[in-house]
């Protein structure tokens, strides 16, 4: 009978093999985008044998579906529990950027395979959906009242571009000042937006 240690390291064996075919396919997935990288491909990168490939991933879509899971456990969605107790707008924009900024920083590794080619389907768009889903919902909550102010909703949606917060924190040391950064210069705009959907019978100018 194997000693316990064996099968430990067989099983840590295992592990490190299948960590090194996803981070492979992730890095190959950035640099060439899905659709041009093949199973050979990522073989070749990782030193394995095809059929090592396909012992931990029999299909591609198993292998996505890894991916998928890897990358959202490393960003994973923000708590719509963010904003309990955020009574004003500037508060409730605050805690957003902040948020958002951190889970910039999380999901680099996904928003660069983005960028090389959007990944539009099985476990991606699954993935996708869910990540807009909840973000729809968080920017709903944000705008409260300003909710169906078209103005309001495209301006929230260009401050939450993880190309607009690294534009912004230029020369900033953390995600934090950057959101910081970005409040202090749109907050002035959604209070006096607010404040003009609450006058009676007013109407929100830009």
């Amino acid at each position: 009978m194997p000693r316990p240690y064996r099968l430990g390291e067989r099983a840590a064996a295992m592990d490190a093999t299948r960590t090194r075919i996803l981070e492979t396919a992730i890095e190959l997935f950035t640099e060439r985008g899905i659709s041009a990288t093949t199973s050979r491909d990522i073989g070749l990168r990782a030193d394995i044998a095809p059929g090592t490939l396909r012992k931990h991933f029999p299909t591609r879509d198993a292998l996505e579906a890894a991916m998928v899971e890897r990358l959202v456990a490393e960003a994973p969605l923000p708590e719509l529990s963010i904003l309990d107790g955020a009574a004003t707008i500037d508060e409730r924009l605050r805690r957003i950027l902040r948020v958002a900024g951190t889970f910039f920083d999380q999901a680099a590794r996904l928003y660069r395979m983005w960028l090389r080619e959007p990944m539009l389907g099985g476990a991606w768009l699954d993935a996708g959906r869910r990540y807009g889903e909840r973000w729809e919902e968080l920017m709903r909550r944000v705008l409260g009242p300003l909710a169906g102010d078209d103005a309001a909703n495209a301006i929230l949606r260009a401050i939450l571009d993880p190309r607009f917060y690294e534009g912004v924190g230029a020369g900033v040391q953390s995600s934090a000042e950057t959101a910081d950064r970005i409040a202090a210069l749109v907050t002035p705009w959604f209070v006096a937006r607010a404040a003009a959907v609450r006058a009676p019978g007013a109407s929100p100018t830009d």
